[in-house]
Formats: C-alpha cells, sequence, structure tokens
C-alpha cells in the first residue's frame, strides 16, 4: 500500500511523468533518426538498382536488336526468299519438299550465334516448319494452325509489319509436341511477317526463339538468393523470365497497367520485401528486384543500438537529478497534496490548522478560503435551487385553464333548464370524479392507468356536451399502464384534438391515445382525426415548445395548457424530454416523451 501511494503523489507523478517525456523524446528520436537512415539507404540503393536495370536494359535491347538483324538477314537469304515466293504462288504448300532447305539455313545461324534456340516459319493459314540444330519438324495439325493464327502475338506481327514482336512464357512444345516435362524448355518468341521482297503483302511469319535460361543470365547470373529475386513482366504483370524459375508464368505482385510509372518502388508488407521495378524498352515488358528489408536494416541496428544506449544513459543521468531536485520542492507542498485529495474524495471544508509565514503559506490560506467557499456555495445553490423547483412546480400545477370548469358548469345550468334531471345527476358525479384526484392527493406523479381513469371521467363529460361526436381509443397495455406520469398531462392534450380537430360541434371527431415503453423511454401518442395542423404552424408549434416560449394553439388559443404539459415534463426529467408535434395526412399527432419509471424504480 506504501508503494501505491508513493506512486500516486505528486511528487512522483512529475518525476514519472518527467521520464515518461523523456522517454518519448527518446522514442521519437530514434524512430525519426532510423527512418531517415532507412530512407537514405533505400534510396542509395534504388539509385544503384536504377543505374543497375539501365545496364540491363541496354543489354536485353542489345539482344533484341541483334536478334533483329539476324531475322532480317534470314528472311532477305536467297533460299529463304525463293521459298517465301513459292508460298505466295502457291494456295498449298507441302512443307516437307522444303524441309532440308530450311535445316541446312537453321544450322548455319544457330551455329553462328549458339544463343538462338530455334527458328520456325510459318505459312498463312498452312502451319509452320522449322526446329534447331539438330530437328526440323513440321506442324501442321489444324488446331494449332487455327490457335496460332489467332493469337494476339501472330496479329501484331501482321499488323506492325516489318517490326519485330517479343512474346514470352512460351513453351517448346507449343512448336514442338515431342518436348514434355523436363525437356519442354521455356523460350522467348520474337516473330515478324515476312515477304517475297516482289510481293506487296506479308506471306509469312518469321519466329525466333531464345532459350529464357539466356535472357535470365543477361541480368540474374551473379545474383545470390540471399540478396533478392529478379523477374522480368509483360504487360499483364506475368512473370515471363526470371532468377526463380518456378515462379515463370505466374502473375507478380506487380501489375503494369496498375501502376502506371516506368520506374519506382513500393513496400510488400506481407513479404518483408521492396519491390523496385524499371521499363524495359522493348515489348513493354518491365524488370522487377525484390529487395529483402534486412538488407537494409542490419547497419541501421547498428547505429539505433549506439544512439539508443547514449540517451538511456543520459535518461538515468537525467532521472537521478530530476529525482533530487524535485524532492527538495515538494516536500513542503506533500501536505497540501494530501488534503487535496481529501477534497477530490468528496470531504469537502477541509482546511489547515497551521499556516507557515511564507510563499507557501499564500497557497494554504487560499486553499482554506476555496475550501470553506465550495461548501459555502453548494449549500446556497442546492437551497435555491429546490426553491426554485419547488416554486416552479406548485406555479405550473395551478396554471389550470378555468374555461373548462365553466362550460361544465354551463353545461349542467343548459341541462337542468332543457333535460331532464338524471342527466345532471350523472354530469355532476363525472364532474366530481373528474376534480377528485386534484384535490385528494399532493403527490406530482401517478400511474398511467390512472391518468387513463381521469381521462375517462373528462371524456364522459365531452360527450354529454358534444351529443357523443366525439369517439375515443386508448390503447395501453398493462406493463406500460404501470409507469409513473406527471398528473393531468393527457387532458391538455385531448382538450387540444377537440378544440383545433373539429370545424363545427355537431362534426364527429375520433381521437386515439397509444402509449408504449421499451424499458427505458415511455412514448404516448395522442392523434385525432381532424382538419390537422397547417406545416408553416406545426413547426412553430415545435419551436415555441423546444424553447418554452409563448404560442398561439392551432385552436386559435394561448396554448397555456400544452406550454404546462411540455414545461412540467422537462422539469421533472429534463430538457431532452417533453411534447413535439408530428406531420400527418390528415389530422393532428403529439408525441409526449418520458423515461419510462415505475413504482419499484
Amino acid at each position: 500500500m506504501k508503494l501505491v501511494r508513493g506512486f500516486g503523489s505528486l511528487r512522483s507523478q512529475l518525476v514519472l511523468s518527467y521520464m515518461l517525456i523523456s522517454v518519448l523524446v527518446l522514442s521519437a528520436g530514434t524512430y525519426y533518426v532510423y527512418s531517415f537512415m532507412l530512407n537514405q539507404i533505400r534510396a542509395q540503393n534504388e539509385r544503384l538498382l536504377l543505374q543497375q536495370f539501365q545496364q540491363v536494359d541496354h543489354n536485353i535491347h542489345g539482344v533484341v536488336s541483334e536478334v533483329d538483324r539476324l531475322s532480317n538477314l534470314f528472311w532477305l537469304d536467297e533460299q529463304i526468299q525463293y521459298l517465301l515466293q513459292n508460298i505466295s504462288d502457291k494456295q498449298d504448300v507441302d512443307f516437307v519438299n522444303y524441309q532440308n532447305l530450311l535445316q541446312n539455313r537453321i544450322e548455319s545461324f544457330i551455329f553462328n550465334y549458339n544463343y538462338i534456340h530455334s527458328i520456325y516459319l510459318t505459312a498463312e493459314k498452312q502451319g509452320v516448319v522449322g526446329g534447331n540444330a539438330v530437328q526440323t519438324l513440321v506442324q501442321t495439325e489444324e488446331e494449332w494452325v487455327r490457335l496460332f493464327f489467332q493469337s494476339d502475338a501472330y496479329l501484331e506481327s501482321q499488323r506492325e509489319f516489318p517490326k519485330l514482336i517479343v512474346q514470352g512464357n512460351v513453351k517448346e512444345s507449343y512448336y514442338n509436341p515431342y518436348r514434355t516435362g523436363a525437356s519442354d524448355a521455356t523460350l522467348v518468341s520474337m516473330l515478324r511477317g515476312v515477304r517475297s521482297v516482289y510481293e506487296p503483302r506479308t506471306s509469312g511469319t518469321l519466329i525466333f526463339n531464345i532459350d529464357e535460361h539466356y535472357l535470365a543470365s543477361v541480368y540474374a547470373s551473379d545474383l545470390r538468393p540471399e540478396d533478392g529475386a529478379m523477374y522480368i513482366v509483360d504487360k499483364q504483370g506475368i512473370i515471363v523470365s526470371g532468377s526463380s524459375k518456378d515462379k515463370i508464368g505466374t502473375a507478380s505482385a506487380f501489375v503494369p497497367q496498375r501502376e502506371g510509372a516506368d520506374y519506382g518502388s513500393r513496400n510488400e508488407k506481407d513479404r518483408n520485401v521492396q519491390l523496385v521495378y524499371y521499363k524495359l524498352q522493348d515489348a513493354g515488358w518491365y524488370i522487377l528486384k525484390e529487395v529483402p528489408l534486412r538488407l537494409y536494416t542490419d547497419q541501421i541496428y547498428k547505429m539505433q543500438r549506439a544512439i539508443a544506449l547514449f540517451f538511456i544513459a543520459s535518461l538515468l543521468i537525467m532521472f537521478a537529478l530530476s529525482y533530487v531536485w524535485l524532492r527538495k520542492i515538494m516536500k513542503p507542498l506533500h501536505v497540501l497534496s494530501g488534503k487535496m485529495k481529501d477534497m477530490s474524495r468528496g470531504e469537502l471544508g477541509v482546511t489547515f490548522e497551521h499556516v507557515p509565514d511564507n510563499e507557501l503559506g499564500t497557497v494554504i490560506r487560499r486553499f482554506n478560503e476555496m475550501s470553506l467557499s465550495i461548501v459555502e456555495l453548494i449549500d446556497k445553490n442546492n437551497s435555491m435551487q429546490e426553491q426554485k423547483r419547488e416554486t416552479e412546480i406548485e406555479s405550473l400545477q395551478y396554471q389550470i385553464n378555468p374555461h373548462f370548469l365553466y362550460n361544465t358548469l354551463n353545461m349542467v345550468r343548459w341541462m337542468a333548464n332543457m333535460k331532464k334531471t338524471d342527466d345532471i345527476e350523472r354530469s355532476i358525479v363525472a364532474l366530481g370524479n373528474l376534480l377528485r384526484p386534484v384535490f385528494s392527493s399532493k403527490d406530482p406523479m401517478c400511474e398511467l392507468r390512472d391518468e387513463l381513469a381521469y381521462l375517462t371521467h373528462y371524456i364522459s363529460i365531452i360527450n354529454m356536451r358534444f351529443n357523443d361526436s366525439v369517439e375515443f381509443d386508448i390503447d395501453v397495455d398493462e406493463a406500460t399502464a404501470a409507469c409513473l406520469v406527471p398528473r393531468f398531462i393527457l387532458q391538455p392534450l385531448v382538450e387540444n384534438s377537440i378544440a383545433s380537430g373539429q370545424r363545427e360541434e355537431e362534426q364527429e371527431i375520433f381521437i386515439s391515445i397509444h402509449a408504449e415503453s421499451d424499458g427505458e423511454e415511455l412514448r404516448i401518442v395522442v392523434s385525432d382525426s381532424g382538419k390537422g395542423i397547417a406545416p408553416g404552424l406545426l413547426e412553430q408549434l415545435n419551436r415555441s415548445l423546444a424553447s418554452g416560449e409563448a404560442y398561439e394553439s392551432a385552436g386559435g388559443g394561448s396554448g397555456i395548457g400544452l406550454r404546462n404539459v411540455n414545461s412540467r415534463i422537462r422539469l421533472y426529467f429534463g430538457e431532452q424530454y417533453g411534447l413535439r408535434f408530428v406531420p400527418r395526412d390528415r389530422g393532428a399527432e403529439v408525441v409526449v416523451r418520458m423515461p419510462s419509471l415505475t413504482v419499484n424504480d
């Protein structure tokens, strides 16, 4: 307990606050230095990667340009031109007759340029003939022909003639069905439309294939696995070449169409890598490198540890000095702190018996004056509030509209002159039942069922006056009927419905009273079938009820009954409760809101 009280003292709180601020400054400073250095290292690494990417781009562009030159030499060769001219002259060409011719030319090219994997030549809608240095084959299968001549690469090569089109992620078995399993290499195909020099239109497609291993050696031959991975992706983000062969043909985390930039980087937090990308000159491809973030942080951790040791040492020294200094200052204030704690626990009127004659004595004297003044002000305020509440409630309870009693008595006099004695007797009995609660109980609250019983007597008298032209419906269940409400709040609402709802005394009107409770709030809805309230007047009535100002009721009266009911509810339960009129297509509707209370609450 002493330890807990020690940490609760003002002295300890100041020491802890000082230490907390120091720790926060330490943390923020360390984080800032760490982030700054990490960003610097990343920026430097990105500059180095940019230079590396530019060199790779140059090398790959050199390969593509060399293949472009070789393919031009190949299709302009005299024997190949002879073949292309025959293809142009004939509707149906037997590629087998030209197999030996092509084999000789393919062997010559692949022997001199060993990075070329295979060469193929297609004839329009007929098939493909070609192969590598050791094998030449003819592919004329109808389904393959249909698929090839409808492929995007073929159509682009014809459309962009004589431009070389680069296509990645092509399997060798696509051209040579005998290649399966481990022998099925991944190729990079470079296509161009070709024709006889004597013909104006293309008559075939020349395809130079490069092994993906050769392309990967251009940029990833010296890459260690711990330094990350490098890939080349096409326009759709599909990996066409990479240092990790098992990912070729899969979708990468980078999609060029979404990024839109030629060069940049982003962090892949789920894989703890930085992804750097660069757009190549050819085919709209991008080269990517995934750099593990740990490569950046090793040096940062060393520097961070040194900074942390320096700050911790400084923090310990500052803590020792501040503790001695604050203890000396806080000792005379310790007693004052204890007294203030007593006041915070509700012990009002706490004072000091001994007041020192120094600056601290001035603070203590002011504390004594404040403590006694608080007690005096609280007592005075409580007394004033209680008197005000009793006065306002008493005043509101006595503000009963006298015209109802006058009308009732006038009705009794009229019945005495015009009708039999039985009617007069019933009227007087109903009036007595109606006035009995006014004089028999001073309790400001009653159950809703008692208020409804009082309203029933009032309704009886009203129907005697209006020849039973007013019809009432009361919809209240037993649980809701047990809720407590202020006395005499429904009669003014019903009276307002009758006064504003009837154009003539003989006109029939239907008034409904519905109440419901959700356990937290009681809602009483009084609605009628009368002429209703104009939208502008309804808005004015709601504003007046919310502000407590006087207003003219819908029936042309002063509205004192509704205002008194609204004011009493707000005095009892708070300004968030009271009356509010609700728009209706026909008639008027007022909603009464108050807390849901019972005699057991």
